[in-house]
């Protein structure tokens, strides 16, 4: 009994340690936003070794067990095994909340997009604007977006209306858009940092993710994952993410596009 009370004992310190310690050492690390399985194990992995290092002091203090590294790595092991199970359905559990959560603001935000679609006639949403000889001629409209290529040669020169979406991939950047009613795509030897730079004038058009960029007004629907967000675009087949950090920013924009 005495036993168990100190192992509850240090289990708790080492928990109070942990979320009082190194939580505020790290907030950025730890905010929900950024949160992934992989985090979740990380952090699983810092409360096993700080319970382990707790009870091997203690052993060594209280007990004369020998302090090693040897039985500290032990330790390390008997309590992963002791922990292991907890963990993981505290993984689950927190990943179901998530998923939960993400679900619902989606669901809410969907109900939005969807009813102010039914109050409005068809042809004003989402309008997208052909981009024919006529509109290419005129090099200095404001609706106009060059997006730079890295040789400065193969730039893209679209309307900024038929531009759908963009995703980086590797070191060129895949960019979606409709010409002549028909979805078409252009690989840009670029980054997505210069394309953000090049659509800066354009409101609409947001970094959601570290690897996408798109047409808010093109969004037809949202998904909520445990990871977050997902937009579904006008055309596209695949759906494209967005980082939790930005969450609260395509829900702003959204709910401008749709109030």
């Amino acid at each position: 009994l005495l036993d168990s009370s100190y192992a509850g004992l240090l289990t708790f310190t080492s928990l109070l340690f942990v979320f009082l310690i190194i939580y505020p050492l790290f907030p950025n690390f730890f905010r929900e936003e950024k949160w992934t399985i992989g985090r979740e194990a990380i952090l699983t992995l810092i409360i096993i070794i700080t319970i382990a290092s707790a009870n091997t002091l203690a052993g060594s203090f209280f007990w004369n067990i020998r302090l090693s590294v040897t039985n500290w790595v032990n330790m390390i092991f008997y309590t992963a095994l002791v922990g292991i199970a907890p963990a993981t359905v505290s993984i689950l559990l927190n990943q179901a909340r998530l998923l939960k959560k993400y679900r619902k603001e989606a669901d809410q935000i969907n109900l939005k997009i969807h009813s102010r679609e039914a109050e409005a006639d068809p042809e004003t949403i989402a309008p997208v604007e052909v981009l024919d000889d006529a509109v290419q001629e005129k090099a200095m409209s404001p609706t106009q977006i060059t997006i730079e290529a890295e040789n400065e040669k193969d730039n893209l020169v679209i309307v900024a209306t038929t531009f759908l979406a963009a995703n980086s991939a590797d070191n060129y950047v895949k960019v979606f858009f409709v010409e002549n009613d028909q979805l078409k795509t252009c690989m840009l030897r670029t980054t997505l940092k210069k394309l953000e730079d090049n659509v800066s004038a354009f409101p609409q058009l947001v970094r959601c993710h570290r690897t996408a960029i798109v047409n808010m007004t093109f969004v037809e629907n949202l998904t909520g994952t445990a990871q977050g967000y997902r937009l579904k675009v006008t055309r596209l087949s695949e759906e494209i993410p967005v980082s939790r950090n930005l969450n609260q920013v395509i829900k702003e924009k959204l709910a401008a596009i749709h109030p």
